[in-house]
């Protein structure tokens, strides 16, 4: 077994369920070496509607976020820190389509949504264009290999540059590119909603799929990333 990032050997002893049910041995996961890389973000301490380090219960940013939305309840969840290690791993998985990576995070990934089973999970969408250029979208990838179910009633009909090319100044003027699905628009109605994007940067991107959704009046809407 090696480790789906780094390919380095992986010995460790199987669990019971893996010893009488051989195939659900789990070959594709870290190593203890690249899970050190990945910064856990912390609870305590942050903000409420972001995640970000704040001793406040919203940082400036979300407070600013709260009067464009004034009916929308913040509350964004995170895994881990968008460190210098991440960015490295997303620029191999997410912008160099190194496809076998959406396995790295998979019992991550399962551990929070089992707390999440009452929620209509629904990923970020990527454009036609950038479907044909990347070959995959990397949220639905991540999702799929930790069997988590969802539904992409979100459809993004506007393409532009990548964010991580993009100033602050010019995320925050971007456009609405998103909408919701016929059937998305009857699906969202009275359930609580999770929201799903691989990285939290300004929220721009985020807020934008969260307003066309809040339009069609959910119970709930939260939004998680991988990292933050």
């Amino acid at each position: 077994m090696r480790c789906n990032y780094c390919s380095q050997r992986i010995t460790r002893n199987l669990t019971i369920k893996e010893i009488f049910l051989p195939q659900k041995i789990v070959s594709e996961q870290l190593c203890s070496q690249c899970v050190k890389e990945f910064i856990l973000l912390e609870r305590k301490g942050s903000c409420y509607g972001c995640q970000r380090w704040s001793n406040n219960t919203y940082c400036n940013d979300c407070i600013r976020w709260q009067q464009l939305y004034p009916k929308y309840d913040f509350h964004h969840e995170a895994l881990f820190s968008y460190n210098p290690a991440m960015q490295e791993w997303f620029e191999e998985y997410k912008f160099k389509g190194n496809y076998g990576l959406r396995y790295s995070f998979r019992e991550f990934l399962q551990t929070y949504f089992k707390q999440k089973k009452n929620f209509l999970v629904i990923p970020m969408p990527i454009s036609t264009e950038r479907m044909k250029s990347r070959g995959f979208n990397q949220v639905e990838g991540l999702l799929d290999a930790a069997n988590i179910c969802y539904q992409p009633y979100l459809v993004r009909f506007a393409d532009s540059l990548s964010q991580v090319q993009k100033t602050r100044k010019e995320r925050m003027a971007l456009k609405q590119p998103f909408k919701l699905t016929l059937e998305g628009q009857k699906a969202v109605l009275n359930k609580d909603i999770l929201l799903v994007d691989d990285i939290y940067t300004t929220g721009r991107t985020i807020f934008h799929a969260a307003q066309v959704i809040l339009e069609n009046d959910p119970s709930k809407l939260y939004t998680f990333s991988i990292a933050r």
